[in-house]
């Protein structure tokens, strides 16, 4: 059971707040010298997620699933977004950066959150629908803090790249193959024109994040910048895009995330999981006539049939897997 209570005056210093049962809940504030009714409301929990196309024991899988997400900008915010409304209650959230005005118009937080770390802001919104979630946030670069990575790495789920950095995407992408966790790469192109989304199952899938970015027939992001390192109105010259293109690409890899954590059950999301195709590229609404798309919301599911040759993800681990194996039939 969870309460609200909304008044402006208890914000006040010095009032009193007050709740007692007399055949219902009741609360009140003191203000001079009586006592006056504050407005609330009073719901059950459990009736949170009875709309959801899941059944019970998919309900309790998801909610017992904690889900990384390194970057929780305008992307990794919104995947942050969906999956508790969702049913996913544990959450860690890793991003170093602080909300600034230039944020707003494509991100979950708005202007009550500017100069608060982004983990915080968003760790707050998860509550708001979830007050049972389990949340921690690193506002720092845990790649420096290998506890704290190690932290991370061992106890989730899913682990979800959603910076801009490629070389954090791609230690993100050694990490899950080294530890064969599942993980889904998000990004969009310029423009948000439209994106791509790359998911691996531990080192199952035919190609990593690693093979995908070593190809030299992917489209150019051209104007991307650290936004953080933006003083001034006047020095923001980001990449400019709408927060419904961005958004179009989120609520998609929202739906894979699902998926990848009921990948084992009887599920028709799960469904959406082929390890032999495990790359989709969506053209956006402006995606006409750029990169491959043929039409405005053009979708393309690639097949790559073998890994990059000079991946040096693939190469490592596919050698241990192969000496594995080896070991094994020896001694069968």
């Amino acid at each position: 059971m969870i309460g609200q209570i909304r008044n402006d005056g208890l914000k006040k210093k010095g009032l009193k707040i007050m709740g007692h049962m007399k055949g219902k809940l009741l609360f009140q504030f003191h203000r001079g010298d009586s006592w006056q009714a504050a407005e609330h409301c009073f719901v059950d929990l459990s009736d949170t997620y009875k709309r959801m196309p899941f059944s019970e024991h998919h309900l309790e899988i998801l909610s017992k699933s904690r889900v990384a997400i390194f970057g929780v900008g305008s992307g990794g915010s919104g995947l942050a977004d969906r999956l508790v409304r969702a049913g996913v209650a544990g959450f860690e959230l890793i991003d170093p950066d602080r909300l600034s005005v230039e944020n707003i118009s494509r991100h979950l937080c708005d202007l009550t959150d500017l100069g608060r770390y982004k983990v915080k802001a968003v760790r707050d919104r998860i509550l708001l629908v979830n007050p049972n979630a389990r949340v921690r946030t690193y506002a720092y670069d845990v790649f420096k803090r290998p506890n704290a990575l190690e932290q991370i790495i061992s106890s989730a789920n899913l682990i979800i790249g959603a910076t801009d950095d490629a070389p954090t995407q791609l230690r993100i992408n050694w990490f899950s193959a080294k530890r064969c966790i599942p993980a889904l790469f998000p990004s969009c192109y310029e423009l948000a024109k439209g994106g791509e989304i790359l998911y691996t199952v531990g080192r199952k899938t035919n190609i990593c994040l690693e093979c995908w970015m070593g190809r030299d027939d992917k489209p150019e992001v051209k104007g991307k910048m650290d936004y953080s390192t933006a003083q001034s109105l006047r020095d923001y010259k980001g990449e400019p895009a709408l927060y419904a293109a961005i958004s179009f690409i989120t609520d998609v890899a929202a739906q894979y995330a699902i998926a990848l954590l009921l990948r084992k059950e009887d599920c028709e999301l799960a469904r959406l999981i082929d390890l032999k195709r495990n790359l989709l590229l969506i053209g956006g609404a402006l995606g006409e006539g750029y990169y491959f798309f043929k039409k405005p919301f053009h979708f393309i599911t690639p097949i790559i049939k073998e890994p990059w040759k000079e991946c040096t993800t693939c190469q490592v681990f596919r050698s241990l897997d192969a000496e594995a194996s080896a070991r094994q039939k020896k001694k069968r």
